[in-house]
């Protein structure tokens, strides 16, 4: 199924638009001979080398929702390992080419691999003579970094709609409607309690605007979001999303969570939110 391909080499953190560019480009060279796919590393290698925390951007099988809407054929996953990461470049383009034998590679100008890093671009095209050809797409050109890192420090800052325009879209949250404590309900305001994958970066703790997928709907919402703890309050619904699946599109961030004196100070700041929510 891979041999003979339009592959695009990376980790696709938040497929975000500079990973889009490069994913039109193989979309563009792929045909019904061609399939398009990507090529890309379980763990990514920033989690294996430095030894960090595992929260995702795009966990697997979200990034492999995103993949699909984009219309990749497959998905090949090198496991990333200390081993794996000793690989000197060379090495690198020969497992590409055995394990794979794609036609064609297009990855970003800024795209290294194999020890230390040590592999460019231009590395990459001498040693794929004769085995693939290799296409590198520049970088958008914009008023901030277009990156994985950038993002989630716009995430872990609030800043929800600078993350967005580098996402190209709303950042997502995905899970399943757990049972919560009902405090929302008792207070008029029900609200869902969401289960989200362990792996995934929440933004800042805070109170935020959503648009609320389910069941085929999309509905605006507030979310109160806390590191242990993602609740939100559709608007205009009185359905049961228990044990459902749902999506979260986060669109704003209002203010910090805050301790409040009873629960009647608390009702009105949610009421405060809500109408937020509905402008």
């Amino acid at each position: 199924m891979t041999t003979g391909s339009v592959c695009a080499i990376g980790g696709f953190d938040g497929v975000h638009r500079g990973h889009q560019e490069v994913i039109k480009r193989i979309k563009s060279l792929a045909d019904a001979e061609k399939k398009a796919g990507i090529i890309t590393f379980s763990p990514l290698p920033i989690f294996v080398l430095k030894a960090k925390d595992i929260f995702y951007l795009t966990p697997e099988p979200e990034k492999e929702g995103i993949f699909q809407d984009l219309g990749i054929d497959f998905i090949y996953y090198i496991s990333f390992t200390r081993d794996f990461a000793e690989m000197c470049p060379e090495g690198f383009v020969e497992f590409i080419s055995a394990k794979i034998a794609p036609s064609v590679i297009v990855v970003g100008e800024n795209f290294h691999f194999g020890k230390e890093r040590k592999g460019t671009t231009r590395i990459l095209k001498e040693m794929a003579r004769d085995r693939f050809m290799v296409e590198v797409i520049p970088k958008i050109k914009d008023e901030s970094t277009i990156s994985s890192t950038r993002i989630r420090e716009l995430l872990l800052l609030g800043n929800i709609r600078a993350a967005n325009n580098l996402l190209g879209r709303e950042y997502s949250l995905q899970g399943r409607v757990i049972k919560g404590q009902g405090k929302g309900t008792r207070l008029g305001f029900p609200t869902i309690n969401i289960e989200i994958n362990k792996d995934k970066l929440l933004p800042l703790d805070g109170v935020y605007k959503v648009k609320v997928q389910h069941n085929g709907e999309e509905q605006l919402g507030g979310m109160f979001c806390r590191h242990d703890l993602i609740e939100v309050h559709i608007l205009n619904f009185s359905g049961d999303l228990y044990d459902k699946e749902v999506g979260i599109k986060i669109i704003e961030r209002f203010r910090d969570i805050k301790e409040f004196a009873d629960d009647k100070v608390l009702k009105n700041a949610i009421a405060r939110d809500i109408q937020k929510v509905s402008k």
